[in-house]
């Protein structure tokens, strides 16, 4: 996250002020007065930092439990996405998001049966082989801290 978000940040800048038509920022009802601009700003800031605090919240649900378990909620944010968007923005319900939406419930259950049966055994990690135990405490591993211990494991090495 922390190398790739500058350049996201780089790159969407360099390409806003590329192709954005910036002439009509003054036409426009959130950048016609000083007011309106801070208030945008302010929006536009507050968006960012809640994203950056779900993306944060992502890496450390991944070290904390699988990649399956982000999965499987991330399919349930957008399940509740297209419930929001149709009771509260009123778009329209197709018959192809009522079937996404059974699909999105159907495979949720399963997993989540999936998930009780391996507890009923014992089991409770979802993925024995790679996923360590968890306690409770996430680790954060920075990745050039590791790199260092791979150098100075080789130095001992030799």
């Amino acid at each position: 996250m922390s190398h790739v978000t500058p350049v996201m940040a780089i790159a969407t800048m360099v390409l806003s002020l590329l192709m954005d038509p910036w002439s009509d920022f003054q036409k426009n009802a959130y950048f016609d007065s000083p007011w309106h601009v801070m208030r945008s700003c302010l929006l536009m800031l507050i968006g960012g930092t809640l994203a950056f605090f779900m993306v944060l919240t992502e890496y450390i649900l991944v070290s904390a439990t699988s990649a399956i378990t982000v999965t499987i909620a991330g399919v349930v944010k957008e399940a509740v996405t297209i419930l929001v968007a149709v009771f509260y923005f009123h778009d329209d319900f197709t018959w192809l998001k009522g079937v996404g939406l059974a699909t999105i419930m159907v495979g949720v259950s399963l997993f989540n049966w999936y998930k009780y049966e391996k507890f009923k055994k014992g089991q409770t990690n979802e993925d024995e082989v790679n996923s360590p135990s968890f306690d409770g405490d996430v680790k954060y591993i920075i990745l050039d801290d590791l790199e260092d211990q791979d150098e100075f494991q080789d130095e001992e090495d030799t």
